[in-house]
């Protein structure tokens, strides 16, 4: 046998042992009738219990109305940004390309906790402009209920969207758009019969990954729905496992199979409404769109894609600054300006051991990443190795897999296995479950920079006698930097902006960031929360300064693809 098929049978066994085990052992958990570790037999016991309770009906009632009503929302005002960017004479749309963006890089914790100090019916900041100018008696704005989780669940989803559509409406050959007006078409009419059916592979792959990312959520239903006791699928997990005595893993494991159930439903749904039907809009003809002409509709156009940038970017953080050097939560007065908060949180054990623990396990999973990554995407893109299709296969199912479920499979594995229990409560199995969890997007990365190299270079190095180690570092490295930079900071992110995955993993002594939030909202220290919000917002930025450094003028590739994330190799054939 060849030392590089050695090589990559050793790196499918990696990819089993790390991405497997929590989904197996989560299937296996909602039928086992016990807790882990303990005698059982299989069994629907688990499932008969849950969905014979009308509650849980009404839980997933919840999940999917506020992930659909989200979704739409967000579709609405994302394709319309794109549109108005792409396809209108608005004015300064290279400075709405810039700022559209933003808001999905920015945690959406931090959109929460700043709508939070805007419009919790208390002391929110609108409610107290509003009693004030025009002597109202009761709020206006309750951020604690439907309307409000589905408010700040779109806001955070909307610039997403965008990034998933705006490349479809740059693309888009004009010349039937021009024909239909042409035959006396309006600017409305156009836009729903014409561009839009043109481009429904990318609407498609917006609406389903929009949608299975508010099914996922769990800050928003957690932070703003529990204290009305709105629950949704991924709060009701994380209460299972931890306000229960003892915890219910069962009950935890048969609500996260439900989840995985609907995500792969609704991928499948995608392919089959698609099925092989083709949506050419670039052809050889060379074309030049001419931009729709607004007219007086320029100026609010401009203001509609600047709402967004507003909304869920500048507002929120501005309220945060305010709330941190607040010496009152919620009252912002000159007179009581300090800087006490951020010496009272730099000078907490917790927040320096979080910080630690967030910038080491950021390091590690970057480096470690960006290896594992790369080996996949150079297998699945370089070789004709037997098991290619299935390492592929592995890198993209924990999409399907939200990160308060990821969670509930790691506790599995922990009370399973000798080897994971030992890594219970500890960073490294934080760090375990955020590299599972960076996976998909970090191969995609690795992979949308190897496509694009021809063979013919590495070939020529080889004539002259360079090594495969020797090929891959002087050759294939530098050329693949963007992509490797990319996928290094996704993972990154990963770490520094996620709480989901970390909720039920995290011990005394391994707490990061996000928990650290957590654990002091629940506490009302809302200014420390606000201290280590910018922290973490700084941390993210200098991350992104990172990358365009390293990258130059060099386009990195792209994270989101929607076609690739939700049909990978193996599906395809």
């Amino acid at each position: 046998m060849r030392i590089s098929n050695v090589l990559w049978s050793v790196l499918l066994l990696i990819c089993a042992v790390l991405v497997l085990p929590p989904f197996l052992l989560i299937a296996l958990g909602s039928f086992w009738g016990a807790p882990p570790g303990e005698p059982g037999a299989l069994s629907l016991r688990t499932y008969i219990e849950a969905y014979s309770s009308p509650y849980t009906y009404s839980v997933l009632w919840n999940s999917l109305y506020i992930a659909f009503m989200k979704t739409c929302l967000a579709m609405i005002w994302g394709v319309t940004m794109a549109w108005f960017v792409t396809r209108t004479d608005m004015p300064f749309r290279g400075l709405m390309e810039v700022l559209i963006p933003v808001p999905f890089f920015i945690p959406g914790l931090f959109s929460i906790f700043g709508w939070i100090h805007l419009a919790n019916p208390q002391n929110g900041l609108m409610n107290q402009l509003l009693q004030t100018l025009f002597g109202l008696e009761h709020p206006t704005f309750n951020i604690y209920s439907y309307g409000g989780i589905i408010f700040v669940m779109a806001l955070g989803s909307t610039s997403f969207v965008y990034l998933l559509t705006v490349g479809a409406f740059r693309g888009l050959d004009p010349a039937l758009e021009e024909s239909a007006r042409t035959c006396g078409a309006g600017l409305v009419s156009t836009f729903f019969r014409i561009t839009l059916p043109m481009i429904a592979p990318a609407l498609l792959g917006a609406f389903i990954l929009s949608f299975i990312r508010g099914l996922e959520a769990f800050e928003a239903p957690v932070l703003l729905g529990s204290p009305v006791r709105i629950y949704v699928f991924t709060n009701e997990i994380y209460r299972a496992v931890t306000f229960h005595d003892p915890p219910q893993y069962d009950l935890a494991a048969a609500l996260g199979v439900t989840i995985i159930a609907i995500t792969f439903l609704m991928v499948f749904a995608q392919w089959s409404i698609l099925g092989e039907r083709q949506f050419f809009t670039i052809t050889g003809r060379g074309y030049h769109p001419h931009p729709f002409k607004l007219r007086a509709w320029r100026w609010p156009a401009f203001l509609f894609c600047s709402l967004n940038f507003l909304l869920d970017g500048a507002f929120p953080i501005a309220v945060l600054v305010a709330n941190s050097l607040s010496s009152i939560p919620g009252v912002y007065r000159w007179e009581l300006l300090t800087l006490q908060n951020y010496g009272t949180a730099f000078s907490d054990k917790i927040v320096i051991r979080a910080l630690y623990n967030t910038a080491l396990l950021a390091v590690l999973a970057a480096l470690l990443g960006i290896l594992l990554s790369g080996l996949i995407a150079y297998v699945n893109t370089r070789t004709r190795f037997w098991g290619r299709r299935f390492i592929d296969l592995l890198s993209w199912l924990p999409w399907t897999m939200p990160g308060i479920v990821l969670g509930v499979g790691m506790l599995w594995a922990v009370l399973m296995f000798p080897l994971y229990s030992s890594l219970y409560g500890t960073l490294w199995i934080l760090l375990v479950a955020f590299m599972i969890k960076g996976l998909p997007l970090g191969v995609r990365a690795m992979t949308g920079s190897l496509v694009q190299i021809h063979r013919e270079l590495e070939e020529s190095a080889r004539i002259h006698g360079a090594s495969w180690s020797q090929n891959c570092w002087h050759i294939v490295l530098p050329l693949v930097r963007p992509g490797v930079l990319a996928a290094g900071i996704f993972f990154a992110y990963t770490v520094v902006r996620d709480l989901s995955t970390a909720a039920l993993l995290y011990g005394y002594g391994s707490e990061v960031l996000t928990v650290a939030m957590l654990r002091y909202w629940s506490e009302g220290r809302q200014q420390v929360v606000s201290v280590l919000a910018l922290t973490t917002l700084v941390l993210l930025v200098a991350l992104s300064a990172l990358q365009r450094l390293f990258t130059g003028r060099k386009r990195a590739a792209p994270l989101l693809e929607p076609e690739a994330v939700l049909k990978p190799a193996a599906a395809r054939g």
